[in-house]
């Protein structure tokens, strides 16, 4: 009975190593993911605050489309997180209305790691001193 234990003894050897070759790499993967989520909010939230950015230039009483981009084009050139930059800013007779698009940075390839954000503001209108 004692030969039989020690045969089962000697039958695990060398299994902690077939174990941890096959969880290692799905260990790294989901390591490598949650890294990969971290790049792709900070890129939405740079998105955000771009498009806000854009909002408040060009909602004033003498911005302009125009200067609204470039105000979100500037924001996004100091950050440095996103690539492959869209921005378009409609500004009406009320609203102003901005998008911004673009792609995280991508450690796991295969995926689409874009991300959208959209801003919207009223445009400024002075008010007479009579009306107030």
């Amino acid at each position: 009975m004692t030969q039989r234990r020690r045969r089962a003894r000697r039958g695990d050897r060398g299994l902690v190593t077939v174990e941890l070759t096959v969880v290692a790499p799905l260990l790294l993967w989901w390591l490598m993911l949650i890294v990969q989520y971290g790049l792709w909010w900070h890129a939405k939230q740079v998105a955000d605050a771009a498009a806000a950015e854009a909002a408040d230039v060009a909602q004033t009483l003498d911005g302009t489309a125009a200067d609204g981009q470039e105000a979100a084009l500037g924001f996004l050139a100091e950050s440095g997180n996103l690539t492959g930059i869209s921005v378009s800013v409609d500004r009406g007779t009320d609203i102003v209305a901005v998008e911004v698009q673009g792609n995280a940075p991508q450690l796991i390839p295969g995926w689409d790691w874009g991300v959208t954000a959209r801003s919207q503001a009223p445009i400024e209108r002075p008010i007479p001193q009579a009306e107030r």
